[in-house]
């Protein structure tokens, strides 16, 4: 059974992600309007089916991924370069725009359960071993967009924490 509070994942939000279909417009905007002073692109980033799966059958996409700071907040967008994911899918149903928002709770696997005590069903989940990362995304229930919950090694934690800008901290800092 789950926490008596039903809370999945508390703290600040880690991340806000767009999807988008052209990547280099969408940093310039958000760079000349909403202050965004640098990106750490990384293109075609691939996710096969040894270790990624949709809806639980195994998925084989290619993204490129861009990330930045609004202050303290991280900003990532996504723009899905080939096969089938959460982020094509978003595309074709609604077009470019928010499509989730991400949390690093501190024991992952505890958050993964009380996601499933709630109800809550998990649409995407993968790992990135080279990276130090493991995500899974969760239906955002009435509010549209998609919760995605992580898991970072202390290399990724460290990255994240080079890519923050002066005078601000990650969550777990």
């Amino acid at each position: 059974m789950g926490s008596p509070e039903g809370r999945i994942a508390h703290g600040p939000i880690f991340q806000l992600c767009w999807v988008v279909r052209d990547m280099a417009g969408a940093q310039r905007e958000f760079t000349e309007r909403y202050g965004v002073a640098q990106w750490l692109t990384i293109p075609d980033v691939q996710f096969g089916p040894e270790t990624t799966e949709l809806r639980g059958a195994p998925a084989d996409y290619t993204i490129t991924v861009a990330l930045g700071y609004a202050g303290g907040q991280q900003l990532e967008l996504i723009e899905p370069r080939s096969g089938v994911s959460l982020y094509s899918e978003h595309l074709d149903r609604v077009g470019p725009g928010l499509h989730h928002v991400a949390w690093v709770p501190e024991d992952f696997d505890a958050a993964l359960a009380e996601a499933a005590a709630c109800g809550s069903s998990i649409l995407a989940r993968g790992t990135s071993e080279g990276a130090g990362m493991e995500f899974a995304y969760l239906d955002g229930g009435a509010f549209g967009s998609h919760v995605e919950l992580m898991r970072l090694s202390a290399d990724m934690r460290a990255m994240f924490d080079y890519l923050i800008p002066e005078g601000y901290s990650n969550p777990w800092t």
